[in-house]
Parts: structure tokens; C-alpha cells; sequence
């Protein structure tokens, strides 16, 4: 069998990208540790803590990417969507209560951002866009827009959706598993 060069040296441009790839993902691996610390000892608020990491995240992938420019790079997956349970029927109820807009258009939004009633379509449109098997409807009133947002909730079909984690409780000795995308870290606090 003959030796050829090419694929020789192919195979090892392809072996020296995997290992810069493994390198740098192994330092942002403790890049994001670090920041996760860092979060944790600032107290940050609840909000502020997934937005900074990811932010940090996004900026230091993006200077892997460009640094591998000779490798073929796949695009990143969508983000990663998170839900906590949506407001009860009666918290709705109390947070929108009757008044001046009672007989205009309402939009009713049960599964999104912010699950609620709105009367504009474009901050309903800001609620869903983008969030997988959202949900939303237009009502003619107020009371009908409570209705039908009490019987999505009955049936189980209201969701808070985001891009990000909803906040974990902190407690003493405990691990902190935070999802970016595809990369997953762990971090003991003590």
C-alpha cells in the first residue's frame, strides 16, 4: 500500500484544529467557572446572574470561532428554553383588574415571556416571538380574555417561557449546574 503525503498531513491539520478546539473549550470551561464564583460571591440579582454569564459565554466562543478560521465551523444551536409555571387564574385575575379597557381587544398570552393579558398586538408579539409552541388569542373583552386564560390553566396549557435558566435556589454545599446551549458546567460552592 503507498503512503500519501496529503492525507497525512490532512488528518494532522485535522488533529491539530481538534486539539486547539479541546484547548480552548477546556479554558472556557474554567473561564465560566470562574465567572459562576464570581456571580455567586456578588449577589448578583436573580436576572442579572444567566444574562452576565451568557454574555460572557457568547463573547468568548465568538473569539474561538474567529481564532479557528481555517476549520469548518457548523452554526450554533437555537437557544435552550426554560419554564416555570405561569401565574394562577386569580393572580391574573387580581394583577388585571376591572377598568377602563374592559370592553376593548385584549390578547391573551398563555404560554410566552410573560403570560398575561395585553392590548397592544405588537407586546403580544413581543411575548411569543420566537418561543417554541407558544400560545395566544385575541379576545373582544377583558372578561373574556380572563376566561380563556382560566381554561388554558385548567387544561395545564399555560407556560412561562425564557431563554434563560429561572433562578435556582442558592443553598450552603451545594452543586450549581448552569445550562449555556450545549455546554453544561458544574460548580461546587462551599
Amino acid at each position: 500500500m503507498a503512503h500519501n503525503p496529503h492525507i497525512t498531513n490532512s488528518a494532522e491539520q485535522e488533529m491539530e484544529v481538534l486539539i486547539s478546539r479541546l484547548t480552548a473549550l477546556s479554558k472556557l470551561g474554567l473561564e465560566v467557572t470562574r465567572h459562576c464564583i464570581d456571580v455567586a460571591a456578588h449577589a448578583l440579582d436573580s436576572e442579572a446572574i444567566p444574562r452576565a454569564i451568557q454574555a460572557q459565554v457568547d463573547a468568548q466562543v465568538d473569539a474561538i470561532l474567529e481564532g479557528a478560521a481555517n476549520a469548518s465551523v457548523e452554526p450554533a444551536p437555537g437557544p435552550t428554553w426554560y419554564s416555570t409555571p405561569a401565574p394562577m387564574p386569580a393572580q391574573m385575575e387580581a394583577h388585571y383588574p376591572p377598568g377602563v379597557n374592559d370592553d376593548i381587544p385584549h390578547y391573551v398570552v398563555c404560554i410566552g415571556r410573560a403570560p398575561g393579558l395585553y392590548t397592544s398586538s405588537q407586546d403580544t408579539e413581543d411575548q411569543v416571538r420566537g418561543v417554541p409552541n407558544m400560545s395566544r388569542r385575541k379576545k373582544d373583552t377583558r372578561a373574556e380574555g380572563l376566561r380563556w386564560y382560566r381554561e388554558q390553566h385548567a387544561l395545564g396549557k399555560t407556560m412561562c417561557v425564557s431563554e434563560v435558566p429561572p433562578p435556582a435556589p442558592v443553598a450552603s454545599s451545594s452543586r450549581h449546574y448552569v445550562t449555556l446551549g450545549t455546554v453544561k458546567v458544574n460548580v461546587r460552592i462551599e
